[in-house]
C-alpha cells in the first residue's frame, strides 16, 4: 500500500502530509526540492503577508518517471498533485485528496507567485477537480480515495484525522490534530 496526499495548488496539501507525518507515518520527498522552491519563492513577502511553506513534501519529477516506481515507495507516504494523480502507474493506494474552495486558491495563488494558474481561472474549477476524484475512484488500484475539505482541517481536525484513521490511515489523530494551523489561512474569499 502506498499513501498519497493529491490536490490543486494551495490546497493544504503540504499541511496535509505534515500532519500525517506528525501522525506517525513515514514520507519519501526530496528535501533538495524544497529547497529549490524555497529559493524560487524567496523570503516572506511582508506586504501581503504571504509566508512561504517550509516544507513541500514533493518528490522530484524524475521519482515518477523512475523504473523503481511505486515499487520503493511501499508502505511510505507520498505527494502526488492533481496533475499526475491520474497517470501513476498501477499499484495499490489510498489517497486524500485536498480540497478549498477556487477563489481560495486563486488567492492564495496570487499572493504566492502574483498569478493565478489558467485552471484555477476557469469557471469549472470545482468540476474539474470533482472529475479528478470521481476517475481516481475508478481506478482498480485506489482502495480509497478521501476528500478533505481545507476549512474542515482547519475547524476540526481531530474529528477529520479520527475519520482518516477510521478510514484505514496509519496515524495517531491526535498527534496530526496539532499540525493545522488557523494562522496560515489568510486568503479566503
Amino acid at each position: 500500500m502506498i499513501y498519497l496526499v493529491s490536490g490543486f495548488m494551495r490546497s493544504g496539501t503540504s499541511m496535509m502530509m505534515k500532519a500525517l507525518i506528525e501522525g506517525g507515518m513515514e514520507a519519501a520527498f526530496s528535501p533538495e526540492r524544497d529547497k529549490r522552491l524555497n529559493d524560487r519563492w524567496g523570503e516572506p513577502d511582508t506586504p501581503n503577508g504571504y509566508q512561504p511553506n517550509a516544507e513541500y513534501f514533493e518528490l522530484n519529477g524524475a521519482d515518477y518517471r523512475g523504473a523503481e516506481f511505486p515499487l520503493q515507495y511501499e508502505g511510505k507516504l507520498i505527494k502526488c498533485l492533481w496533475v499526475g494523480l491520474t497517470r501513476i502507474p498501477n499499484s495499490e493506494y489510498r489517497c486524500i485528496f485536498m480540497r478549498r474552495p477556487r477563489k481560495d486558491i486563486e488567492l492564495s495563488c496570487l499572493a504566492a507567485f502574483g498569478n493565478a494558474p489558467q485552471p484555477v481561472q476557469a469557471h469549472d474549477f470545482d468540476q474539474l477537480m470533482a472529475r479528478i476524484t470521481e476517475v481516481v475512484r475508478d481506478r482498480r488500484s485506489f482502495v480509497s480515495v478521501d476528500e478533505v475539505w481545507y476549512d474542515d482541517v482547519l475547524s476540526e481536525p481531530l474529528t477529520v484525522f479520527r475519520k482518516l484513521q477510521w478510514d484505514g490511515w496509519p496515524i495517531d489523530p491526535y498527534l496530526a490534530a496539532n499540525v493545522p494551523s488557523r494562522e496560515k489561512k489568510r486568503y479566503a474569499a
